[in-house]
């Protein structure tokens, strides 16, 4: 099984794997213990490459939301931190097939041809990590340096994201990005309205003074090994605001994936919001 990732240190000891364009996966490792956030799609031997950089360190496993892209990989361990809001919104584990129809959409929208066999490379899971509820405000001290998980519902109701005191880097998963999605509908488990995804976003905004830089899940707004740029969280927020104010200015583009339908977007600087207009506001 391939554990022929991309790997690139993007802080001291703080390092991005690439899974095949499918996600990044974060490593940081401190004094006493590392931290894993997120396990990608599950395309290849994850343990082999995080094992790699953590050497005789003991590590823990923090997801930043409950979709396939990010809890794929989970079968490579005993215990992984997700916050319990989105446990039984999302299947866990997602099925072989979901996995491999992910990583199929993104070779196919990328054209390119990655080194791995989804045959062998993505599998059904021997074993279930066990999911521990992650929490607002949780510390994860890993020594020298201590990772403070904060809630951030918008694209998934359990939406979290990381500050490192040691790197200053905001780990954002999917809730800040160029190409940022809130697709769910008033009445669905999955909804959060912009509203409350805007009033989220805002308090992680107001955390500033605490880190320098913001990595997202996934780096196709971003180049490798690179932040996302210093205008996308003021553009996501200023994109949220003319949605909930009405001021906004809706676009139809294509969809996501080859064969995907058309969405409607709000547009601001380098940030492309995917909304649907019933789920703007709270319902009454």
């Amino acid at each position: 099984m391939t554990h022929n990732y991309k790997i690139i240190e993007i802080a001291p000891k703080t390092y991005e794997i690439d899974e095949f364009d499918c996600d990044s996966i974060f490593v940081l490792l401190g004094e006493n213990k590392a931290l894993v956030i997120d396990t990608g799609t599950g395309v290849g031997d994850l343990k082999t490459a995080v094992e790699s950089l953590t050497g005789d360190l003991p590590y823990e496993v923090v997801i930043s939301h409950g979709h396939v892209d990010h809890t794929g990989g989970v079968g490579w361990f005993d215990e992984v931190y997700l916050n319990a809001i989105d446990w039984d919104l999302y299947p866990y584990p997602a099925s072989v097939e979901a996995r491999r129809n992910y990583a199929h959409f993104i070779a196919e929208r990328s054209g390119l041809r990655y080194d791995y066999d989804p045959q062998t490379d993505i599998i059904e899971w021997p074993k279930l990590a066990k999911r521990l509820p992650l929490t607002d405000g949780q510390r994860f001290d890993l020594g020298g340096r201590v990772v403070t998980a904060y809630a951030c519902p918008g694209h998934t109701p359990g939406e979290m994201v990381f500050i490192d005191s040691g790197s200053r880097i905001l780990f954002a998963g999917d809730a800040i990005n160029g190409n940022l999605l809130f697709g769910s509908l008033p009445g669905t488990p999955q909804f959060v309205s912009v509203e409350t995804a805007l009033k989220a976003l805002e308090r992680i905004d107001s955390f500033k003074d605490q880190y320098d830089r913001i990595f997202n899940q996934h780096h196709d707004y971003r180049p490798f090994g690179q932040p996302l740029c210093d205008e996308m969280l003021p553009s996501v927020l200023t994109a949220c605001r003319k949605l909930v104010d009405g001021s906004y200015e809706a676009k139809t583009v294509p969809g996501m994936f080859p064969g995907s339908p058309d969405r409607t977007v709000v547009i601001e600087g380098p940030a492309m919001i995917t909304f649907r207009a019933e789920g703007i506001h709270e319902p009454k």
